[in-house]
């Protein structure tokens, strides 16, 4: 039951999707995270993500933190930076409003490894940045040193998808995005052209 597949294009790690989780199950599973905005260590977390954003930002800027959570607590930091930003999350805080328009900066901070229809949900993501604006990821990249059987993160049974560098290069190229950022651990930036 944990069969994977990797994409021959991309280089995409993915679970078998007839061992997806449904929605409830998931947010069962989410509930169980005790990410806020009074954990020091989540904060510290999150700003490995928020450091190196911030040098891309305008001032003033407008941004989205897509699958906030339970809890959003980027959108705190970033309004603490200057922002103005909006939350939205399709189980905890699906703001329908928030998806109507578009921003300077959408983050997807441990986001897109529960994507479960990859294309539908980048299309979705990116179509939410301004053209110039910014898309910053945080994901673990799975990378040759990874033995996956033994790989911590897979464990987690609403992580579905698993991103190589190869992988984030190939959404920039079909999604007209540019990579301005990658630490090669975990945080992806992409300014969208």
């Amino acid at each position: 039951m944990n069969e994977v597949f990797e994409c021959s294009h991309c280089a995409l790690v993915f679970k078998n999707p007839q061992n997806y989780w449904n929605s409830e199950k998931d947010i069962k599973r989410y509930s169980t995270h005790q990410n806020n905005e009074r954990d020091p260590g989540y904060i510290n977390f999150l700003n490995k993500l928020v450091g190196p954003l911030i040098n891309f930002l305008p001032a003033n800027f407008e941004a989205l933190d897509f699958g906030c959570g339970p809890g959003p607590t980027l959108s705190i930091l970033l309004t603490d930076k200057g922002g103005v930003v909006e939350n939205y999350d399709p189980l905890f805080l699906p703001n329908q409003n928030a998806l109507e328009r578009t921003y300077d900066a959408v983050t997807a901070s441990e986001v897109v490894e529960h994507f479960k229809d990859i294309e539908r949900d980048w299309e979705l993501l990116v179509s939410l940045v301004r053209p110039n604006g910014i898309l910053a990821i945080m994901t673990l990249l799975i990378n040759a040193k990874i033995d996956y059987k033994t790989w911590w993160y897979k464990n987690d049974p609403t992580h579905v998808a698993f991103y190589h560098e190869e992988t984030f290069a190939y959404l920039a190229s079909r999604f007209g995005l540019e990579i301005i950022f990658n630490d090669k651990v975990s945080v992806i930036i992409f300014r969208k052209k």
